[in-house]
């Protein structure tokens, strides 16, 4: 199970920064290269130019903008924009906001929390995750040997017997507050009393903890420690190398949201009519009429209907005005033919319906990563989605629902995992609201 460790985290001076609102980013892998040139331009000290660091004509080589983000570390450091708190501690990181007229908020702790292979049942994951991402921030981690942004992952507490002493420490003034561009509010808290991180440390040992958002970071870290075991550089299983930096938040939350990732088809598509008879041969295909007008009013009439349909559906837009909804074709056990026969809580996912009978049986697209990258996009924008086939950038799109996060949990628990991209948790913790020196106690 889980062990959960308090740390000194660092962050950025108040007095030298101000507004933290400048310097934090979103974390490095929904920043588009436009919005990293945002980030950039926002503040010289933005978080961005460390999780992001943007290349240079000039640059020697490829590994010049991870060696530029740990020159940047150390000069921030020296310059005392960065700073260490002097106690250990374990955070709370509030985020506040509004959905879809809704004020939700969403608490989670902040602990170092000690590496393992997945296989241990301790850390669990729900993804896949992809090779390149992965590579990228092995090099990162090299070269700053920090945890500069926080992977989120959940656990269960049903009883909320952590309920109390959290909204206990939410009383106190805050040691950091701002609010970001998306109107989300952040509040930070670092709590060093010995009684509450004992008791929340003591609360996770029996507690098994789910990856929600992170997957190729902790697997980063994960391999980081493996390979300093390995050649002996870490001899004692206390070394801070051994863990990195979660944002742990209770899955029972009503303030958790899970958005959907809808699917755009890049690649040149068969025609709208052979593409619907193909995928009649499991689904029932209705084609739904929208109303006149603006293409926004037009989608978010055909996502309300697929709200309302029980799983596994999906909407479709197959350009000009066609859109339609899919459904499992009477008689049909579509979950069966997923699964290949064999029942499992993975089979049963709309997203790995859609991957395995429109993806790779309808349309032939392999699930490794060259041909998805290749054919594929994710967004959890719909009207981006719609733009792309509108342009004649891509074929089609494919709407689903969100996962609920029961079924990321009965998938983890059950050893399996689900196609890339089949979550979106929000809001996002921002990178650079606190940060983990991994050489240090």
């Amino acid at each position: 199970m889980a062990e959960v460790r308090p740390f000194r985290g660092t962050r950025y001076n108040p007095e030298a920064i101000g507004d933290l609102s400048l310097v934090v980013a979103p974390p490095y892998d929904v920043i588009s290269d436009e919005g990293r040139d945002a980030f950039y331009n926002k503040h010289p000290y933005n978080v961005v130019r460390l999780i992001l660091n943007r290349p240079k004509r000039n640059d020697p080589d490829p590994e010049q903008p991870y060696r530029r983000a740990a020159d940047f570390i150390d000069r921030w450091t020296a310059q005392r924009i960065l700073i260490t708190d002097t106690s250990p501690g374990i955070y709370l990181y509030r985020q506040r906001y509004l959905l879809e007229g809704q004020y939700k908020e969403c608490t989670g702790l902040v602990a170092r929390v000690r590496l393992e292979e997945f296989s241990a049942g301790g850390i669990l994951p729900h993804e896949e995750i992809m090779p390149r991402p992965f590579a990228d921030r092995m090099k990162l981690l090299e070269r700053t040997r920090m945890n500069l942004d926080l992977i989120q992952t959940l656990y269960s507490d049903p009883t909320e017997r952590l309920k109390d002493p959290i909204l206990a420490e939410l009383e106190r003034f805050p040691a950091a507050q701002f609010q970001t561009g998306d109107g989300v509010a952040h509040d930070l808290w670092a709590v060093t009393e010995d009684r509450f991180v004992t008791k929340m440390s003591t609360f996770f040992k029996g507690k098994p903890l789910y990856i929600a958002d992170g997957h190729h970071r902790y697997q980063t870290s994960l391999e980081y420690s493996l390979r300093l075991r390995e050649s002996g550089e870490i001899a004692d299983d206390d070394d801070p190398r051994n863990f990195m930096m979660m944002m742990i938040v209770e899955m029972e939350n009503p303030g958790l949201t899970v958005l959907p990732v809808h699917r755009v088809v890049l690649s040149p598509g068969v025609d709208v009519a052979r593409l619907l008879s193909d995928l009649s041969r499991w689904f029932a295909v209705e084609e739904v009429e929208v109303p006149k007008g603006a293409r926004s009013g037009q989608v978010y009439h055909l996502l309300k209907l697929l709200r309302e349909r029980p799983g596994p559906a999906f909407g479709a837009f197959l350009g000009d005005e066609r859109f339609a909804l899919l459904t499992p074709g009477e008689g049909l056990d579509v979950v069966s033919e997923a699964g290949g026969g064999s029942p499992s809580s993975h089979a049963g996912l709309d997203v790995t319906v859609l991957q395995k009978l429109v993806f790779e049986r309808t349309l032939g697209i392999a699930a490794d990563r060259e041909s998805v990258e290749s054919t594929l996009c994710f967004t959890r924008d719909p009207l981006e989605a719609v733009g792309m086939v509108d342009s004649g950038a891509a074929s089609y799109v494919f709407f689903v629902n969100p996962t609920p996060v029961e079924q990321v949990r009965e998938v983890a628990d059950d050893g399996e995992k689900m196609p890339q991209k089949s979550t979106y948790f929000y809001p996002k913790p921002f990178s650079g609201v606190v940060m983990n020196r991994i050489t240090e106690w």
